[in-house]
């Protein structure tokens, strides 16, 4: 029972780690930091706060109520003065009189809806569009996030080729220096042919060492960029996919979020341009008040008395001069309109010039990687033929030394070459606005 049981953890442990170790493909970094990046979380924020602003543009359509309460303890209640003839006394003399009684207690409510009020109805206009545009900055910043994982992870990937293909030159300097240490023990070598063959791996095992840095670099900044936190594993998958897809040469559909934004903030522009319009009409607006004002007064003559009171009314507010201060304002949107209709073409100009960019960089690049490649498949070929024929002593240890460097560049310039189709492809993308599927 107790191996059973031993069995049945050793399994989950194993399972565990199993779990804990899946790589990451690049679709699953951008899914994960679309969902737990802190711009992205930061975003939909905003989001949220605008449909609070907009339930708060919403509640100027609605009635409100007020109530409002006073309570008075007159110590000495305050008098007026009063002509005596008024009450059948000499003309000329004046005499003070107090109204009123000790306390006072006056409570009221209020009720009031606008009938007529054209900010009201822009402001709805209005939220709705602020509802859009914050909709469109939050899917800018996840595009954003989604260039910079993918751009990351291509780096990550291309390094981790790089220390492998220097791992697989290791292997190979090893053997070499195993045969021309044997060569020097029976005389068909000097030592110096083996301290440069240790020299030169010397020189590759360095270059991996500072290569893991920068992997482990990209591989902290993929953390910061998914919403990982450091402290946390990140397994990433480093194998890259060779294939080359056919470069399309067809105009792509152009779905631009900057594109977008500033339609959405020209329209807002408009909206608040006849909001300000709208402030040189009058405002209706109905109510009605409910009073009640309680007099009283203590002592052996207590008295005490409510007053109620009920009243309904119509309010017109109508600000006819300003002091052209909405005039002054209605300049000033105008500007901005003119000003979002250039920037507006500018961004067309400059997504043209991205697309076209990038429709050439994708189609060089395609071409040098396709080049490059076959400059590796000859550089490996032209390395193993010049170990055999070291081996077989008809070349110096120099010419081994010459054909694995230009195999080690050929490597670096086929990886580097990747990487940047790779970015090219990003590119592509960003320009014609379709970096993310389902934004």
């Amino acid at each position: 029972m107790k191996r059973t049981q031993w069995y049945a953890s050793l399994l989950l442990a194993f399972t565990s780690q199993i779990a804990l170790a899946q790589e990451l493909t690049l679709e699953q970094l951008i899914d994960k930091a679309l969902t737990n990046n802190l711009s992205v979380q930061s975003a939909k924020l905003d989001e949220t706060k605008t449909e609070a602003q907009i339930a708060e543009v919403k509640a100027g359509a609605r009635p409100s109520v007020n109530v409002t309460g006073d309570y008075k303890r007159y110590l000495k209640i305050p008098g007026q003065v009063v002509p005596t003839s008024a009450f059948g006394g000499p003309e000329g003399q004046y005499q003070v009189l107090a109204f009123g009684l000790p306390y006072n207690l006056s409570t009221s409510v209020q009720a009031s809806q606008a009938l007529y009020n054209p900010s009201v109805l822009i402001g709805l206009k209005a939220a709705k569009t602020s509802r859009e545009l914050s909709a469109l900055q939050t899917r800018q910043t996840k595009e954003d996030v989604a260039y910079n994982v993918a751009a990351t992870y291509y780096n990550l990937q291309t390094t981790a080729q790089q220390m492998a293909f220097l791992r697989r030159n290791i292997v190979s300097s090893d053997r070499l220096i195993q045969i021309t240490d044997l060569q020097r023990q029976n005389q068909l070598a000097k030592g110096v042919d083996v301290d440069r063959l240790r020299l030169s791996k010397t020189a590759s095992e360095t270059q991996i060492e500072s290569l893991q840095a920068t992997y482990n670099q990209l591989l902290n900044m993929l953390k910061f960029l998914t919403g990982t936190p450091q402290t946390e594993t990140l397994a990433v998958r480093t194998v890259i996919d060779e294939t080359v897809p056919a470069a399309s040469l067809n105009a792509p559909t152009i779905n631009r979020t900057d594109l977008l934004l500033l339609d959405r903030q020209k329209a807002l522009n408009n909206l608040e341009l006849q909001n300000i319009k709208a402030g040189f009409l009058p405002t209706v607006s109905a109510y009605g008040v409910a009073n009640s004002s309680v007099y009283a007064i203590g002592g052996d003559n207590s008295y005490i008395r409510n007053v109620p009171g009920y009243w309904l009314g119509l309010q017109l507010n109508w600000n006819v001069f300003d002091g052209l201060g909405r005039k002054a304002k209605v300049a000033q949107k105008k500007l901005d309109a003119q000003k979002l209709d250039t920037q507006l073409q500018q961004t067309r100009e400059s997504i043209s010039m991205d697309i076209e960019n990038a429709r050439n960089k994708l189609l060089v690049e395609q071409r040098n990687l396709t080049t490059n490649r076959a400059q590796v498949d000859l550089a490996e070929k032209i390395y193993t033929q010049t170990q055999l024929q070291f081996k077989e002593g008809t070349v110096s240890i120099s010419e081994v030394i010459q054909t694995e460097d230009e195999l080690r560049q050929a490597q670096n310039n086929y990886l580097n070459t990747l990487v940047t189709f790779r970015t090219a492809e990003l590119d592509w993308k960003k320009a014609s606005g379709n970096l993310i599927v389902n934004p």
